[in-house]
């Protein structure tokens, strides 16, 4: 898996890290069992500073979606799957909030949002593809 901070951002880089692996994770580009880059592998490859990635794999740890072995690595864990569950929803969620805060901007009625994305949801979901229910 390949890293990309923003040194621009607002968003500290180690959380810019946390929130890759979170997506990685969703994605099914990083499973359980994966290992990470090492600390200084990472560093080298973003170009940051040691200790700001060591922040983003101590938040990761805390969240329990890596292990770090001493000696050996770090790796996704067991839990990360329950993580990365609640993030695809994290993720869903923010993006409604953002659809609705533009349609307020914009003067859309709540009923003309409802049909709208009623019908994008039509047309994006077949019968056989429903969405997982993440409530």
């Amino acid at each position: 898996m390949r890293f990309d901070v923003d040194i621009t951002s607002a968003t500290p880089i180690y959380a810019q890290l946390v929130a890759q692996v979170k997506r990685a994770l969703a994605t099914g580009a990083l499973r359980e069992g994966e290992q990470m880059p090492s600390l200084r592998e990472l560093a080298a490859q973003l170009r940051v500073n040691p200790l700001t990635v060591a922040r983003g794999y101590r938040e990761l740890e805390q969240l329990g979606i890596i292990i770090t072995e001493r000696g050996r690595g770090s790796y996704v864990g067991a839990q990360a799957q329950v993580q990365s569950e609640q993030y695809r929803c994290e993720a869903v969620e923010q993006a409604i909030d953002n659809l609705l805060q533009e349609a307020h901007r914009l003067g859309v009625s709540a009923s003309a949002v409802q049909e709208l994305l009623a019908a994008r949801i039509k047309q994006n979901y077949s019968k056989s593809e429903e969405p997982n229910d993440h409530e």
